[in-house]
């Protein structure tokens, strides 16, 4: 009995001593705003204790006494590890992880923490994506990140810009990046019609370390594509009302001539236009003579008549062809959140747009619904379905009468916009926009889904299986219509009704094993290995019909004489096999080595499989000892990478010999050959090398990288030429070389840092040098420019411009041998070394002011270095050679004297009055934006 009673109080005693050691530490977690965060995981360092925040943040947690800090983590908010104070009270401050290198970021089938990543990428947060006025993703980028350039295409609502990862590496093939949203690669139309706020994050993988595992299509970089989940805490249920507009003011840096220079111009060609002679015709034996001409009554009765046409012109046709105040309106309804087992982000969108030009317009309509669901400790599955659908007007946008936005420069001051019986005028051009966009119109409609489903089983602790099937299915229909009636159906002799369009049905099955751990508690390694299976179907028709009866009538099968219609079918498919091993010490020394074979249905039997690899490495100077007493620095990193990726042709068939198929030979089905085979043809191959440095300070309130790249593709798609003995001209091969090198450089900083009042500024700054090595000639013709091996792509080649003659008002040309001309030849065109469309630096400035819940951003987007050939300004000036459009100002800077220093010839002397091609219309294209 004695020896129970002595267990009994020992145990006891331990107990009382065990008890003793725990304390209790109280505290509360807050946002970067100074409100409670609920939710937040507090663990303690070195025991099992853990608990989490009430909804106000506060928190209270036993911890044994030895215990020194605490843990807190929070979904979307950088980890934070705190010392326990003496008092056992804390408050604690997460800053939110889209502002922090402690971000995770999708690279190559994975996520990782962005302090840890290798490789050279540029990500673009929630927080700048959120609520921007913007209708398209691609506009997000522009000026966001160094080594990618975002030019518009046109300014169609809605339109994509061109995007270019560190400079343009190709020809023939591609030069857009690979684009790949939330697991799939999706073409321009499917991208076009995602709704930007539905966009987490964007990630740019620039370099062979972050872009190879995506192999023989990330010769132009990726881009990822992050779609938003749910976060931690109550559902969240958000509407958003956008209204703006695109106000017009005046045409940038051109000047028309207005009614009274306009026709003084044409006065000194000899010109006389339809309007004046009709004025004329009917005043004829009544205010002026008989026989009177422009030409010969009386500087007062000349001026007259100017002053009555022009008092009855529109004057500005901007006011006619362009929207003056072009509206765009945008709802948008979501709900997201999560629990223990489920995250859910639900949202649906509608959005109008109109553009500058007359009819133009956009209409989006669309949802998303993206789910994951915990159901198991060691499975979790989700989806993510979405869908949109436009409708939009098409403007022709070629520069002609057509075109409203050319209507601008051609429709001449003195002309009005209707006639005397109310009908529209259709200008000396002998066509209205406005006629032609309201009897001519054409409707594109598209549909765009996706869906990705996946499941994800973590095994053996370590191990973690990932399966994903991901499907995008676009249609395009368009509609055409020249109504009966209408001015361009009687141009033409017939009406006519064209329908069009295709369907793009791809799928993607990836499946993934990955392996992650660490030994130790420095040795860090991670491994991936996986397979992927790519399928794209497109099918394409197009059907017309003329002379329908009425308008009113839209159908193809109402159409008096059908016309032969066309459908077509084309698919690829590739297969992929792809492995990536990263390994740590102690966060200070990384490396990295990835590898992928892909087999593509685009080229020849001989070459249907190639390689790709990297090998990246990184040293972390931070948390080196020497550098533990650094306490200004956050953060230094130093990287380097080299590997290789690649590109393929645009056509899916280029390597096969091809018959097309027609009626010859008294009407008999004939197959003649279309195209030579080439069993050999392979994918375009991407050196990369990489080599920058990452630092921050002060609690990163300066940021900033440098980088230096370079870039070689070889084995550039290009047509060889053959023996036309063949039948052909050409054959596309494997020829040739181009290198795109440069530095990029990134600094940024929070100037005001406050709970209320943040101020911050971020600059960035990308040049690129483009020379092409090699081709199958030194010397090849595009045009009026030249692939020139030791030059840019598109050098200009055209014959240089000497001036104007002061002695005689002649142009004067320079040729060859250097000497002056009055004769135009373009057998005196030379390469113009060093000018070429591509830019040769870029970038942007960006600064955002927030105070409490309002904010202000303004981003700048700078480009330069290249040169452009301005056609319009060529067009309205025309020495004289088209009198019925309007012209520039700048045109009648003429020569009229012996001595006179002219921008343009005398256009008295016909034949000066020649508009021919030359480098006098070759300008700079450096330009600043906000």
């Amino acid at each position: 009995m004695r020896k129970i009673v002595c267990l009994f109080l020992c145990m006891l005693l331990t107990a009382s001593q065990l008890f003793a050691q725990n304390r209790t530490i109280k505290g509360v977690v807050l946002d970067e705003k100074g409100v409670g965060l609920p939710d937040v995981t507090v663990s303690a360092k070195g025991s099992t204790a853990k608990t989490t925040t009430a909804s106000n943040g506060s928190f209270s947690i036993s911890v044994p006494a030895n215990t020194k800090s605490l843990e807190f983590s929070y979904v979307g908010y950088s980890s934070v590890t705190e010392s326990i104070p003496s008092s056992g009270n804390l408050s604690v401050s997460l800053t939110s992880a889209s502002s922090n290198i402690d971000e995770v970021v999708v690279t190559g089938y994975q996520t990782v923490r962005k302090k840890d990543v290798i490789g050279s990428i540029s990500t673009v947060a929630g927080k700048e994506i959120a609520e921007k006025p913007i209708a398209n993703f691609t506009q997000l980028l522009q000026g966001k990140a160094a080594g990618v350039q975002v030019v518009g295409q046109s300014g169609r609502p809605g339109q994509n810009g061109y995007i270019r990862i560190r400079g343009t590496g190709s020809i023939n093939a591609s030069s857009e990046p690979l684009i790949i949203v939330d697991g799939i690669a999706v073409n321009s139309q499917a991208y076009s019609l995602i709704n930007p706020n539905d966009i987490e994050d964007l990630t740019v993988l620039k370099d062979a370390a972050a872009s190879s595992i995506y192999g023989s299509r990330a010769g132009n970089g990726v881009l990822v594509v992050t779609t938003k989940r749910g976060k931690s805490g109550k559902p969240e249920l958000r509407y958003l009302y956008q209204r703006g507009f695109a106000k017009l003011q005046r045409l940038n840096n051109v000047q028309l001539m207005n009614a009274q220079q306009k026709q003084e111009y044409e006065f000194g060609l000899g010109y006389t236009n339809p309007i004046l002679d009709s004025m004329i015709t009917n005043r004829r034996g009544n205010s002026l003579p008989t026989t009177a001409t422009l030409l010969n009554i009386t500087p007062q009765q000349r001026q007259a008549l100017w002053d009555l046409s022009g008092s009855r012109g529109v004057g500005d046709w901007t006011k006619e062809y362009l929207n003056q105040a072009a509206g765009s309106e945008q709802h948008e309804l979501s709900l997201s959140g999560s629990s223990d087992k489920i995250r859910y982000f639900f949202s649906m969108n509608r959005l109008k747009e109109d553009g500058l030009l007359y009819k133009s317009f956009r209409d989006r309509t669309g949802g998303r619904l993206n789910v994951e669901y915990a159901a198991l400790d060691w499975f979790k599955t989700g989806v993510n379905l979405s869908v949109a659908v436009t409708k939009e007007y098409q403007n022709r946008e070629v520069f002609n009468a057509q075109n409203p936005w050319a209507g601008v420069y051609l429709a001449n001051p003195y002309e009005p916009l209707r006639l005397p019986n109310g009908s529209i005028n259709l200008t000396m051009q002998g066509f209205s926009p406005i006629e032609g966009q309201d009897n001519n119109p054409f409707i594109q409609d598209r549909i765009s889904g996706f869906a990705t489903v996946f499941g994800e089983a973590t095994f053996l602790k370590n191990f973690k299986l990932k399966s994903l099937l991901a499907l995008n299915y676009n249609t395009l229909k368009s509609e055409s219509y020249l109504q009966p009636g209408s001015n361009l159906a009687n141009i033409l002799g017939f009406n006519s009704k064209t329908d069009a369009g295709n369907q793009d049905f791809q799928y993607v099955s990836t499946n993934t094993l990955t392996y992650q751990k660490t030994f130790a508690s420095k040795h860090s390694v991670s491994a991936l290995a996986g397979q992927e299976f790519t399928k794209n179907s497109t099918y394409f028709y197009t059907l017309e019909g003329r002379n329908l009866p009425t308008v009113s009538l839209t159908t193809i099968e109402n159409a008096g004489t059908p016309q032969t219609t066309s459908t077509s079918k084309q698919d690829f498919a590739i297969i992929s096999y792809f492995a990536n091993a990263s390994y740590d010490y102690d966060k200070k020394y990384y490396l990295t080595l990835s590898g992928r074979r892909d087999g593509s249905s685009r080229f020849g039997k001989n070459n249907l499989f190639s390689d790709f690899w990297a090998i990246g490495t990184a040293w972390n100077i931070k948390r080196e000892k020497f550098m533990e007493n650094v306490r200004i620095l956050d953060e230094l990193k130093l990287k380097a990478s080299l590997g290789t990726s690649g590109n393929v042709p645009a056509g899916f068939y280029t390597s096969l010999g091809t018959y097309s198929f027609g009626t010859r030979y008294n009407n008999i089905p004939t197959a003649i050959p279309a195209n030579l085979p080439n069993p050999d043809l392979t994918w375009e191959k991407n050196k990369n090398f990489d080599i920058g440095i990452e630092f921050s300070f002060f609690k990163r309130r300066i940021f900033g990288g440098i980088d230096y790249f370079s870039r070689t593709t070889d084995d550039l798609l290009f047509p060889r030429n053959i023996s036309l003995t063949t039948g052909f001209s050409s054959v596309s091969s494997n020829v040739g070389s181009i290198r795109n090198k440069g530095i990029e450089i990134t600094l940024g900083g929070d100037i005001i840092r406050t709970k209320d009042l943040t101020w911050n500024v971020t600059v960035n700054y990308t040049n690129t040098n483009n020379k092409v090595l090699s081709l199958v000639s030194d010397n090849i013709i595009s045009n009026s420019t030249r692939f020139k091996v030791g030059e840019s792509l598109n050098t200009f080649f055209l014959v240089r411009h000497g001036g104007v003659n002061p002695a005689n008002g002649k142009n004067q040309f320079i040729k060859l041998d250097g000497t002056l001309t009055e004769t135009y030849s373009a057998s005196d065109a030379v390469l113009l070394s060093g000018k070429s469309p591509l830019a040769t630096y870029f970038g942007g400035v960006s600064t955002s002011v927030r105070y409490k819940e309002f904010d202000l951003s303004l981003q700048f987007y700078y480009s330069g270095g290249n040169y452009i050939y301005n056609n319009v300004y060529a067009t309205s000036t025309a020495n004289g050679s088209r009198p019925n459009v309007n012209l520039y100002t700048a045109a009648a800077n003429t020569w009229t004297k012996v001595g006179d220093i002219a921008e343009f010839p005398n256009l008295a002397d016909p034949t000066q009055r020649v508009n021919n091609q030359h480098d006098k219309f070759l300008e700079k294209g450096d330009y600043l934006s906000l």
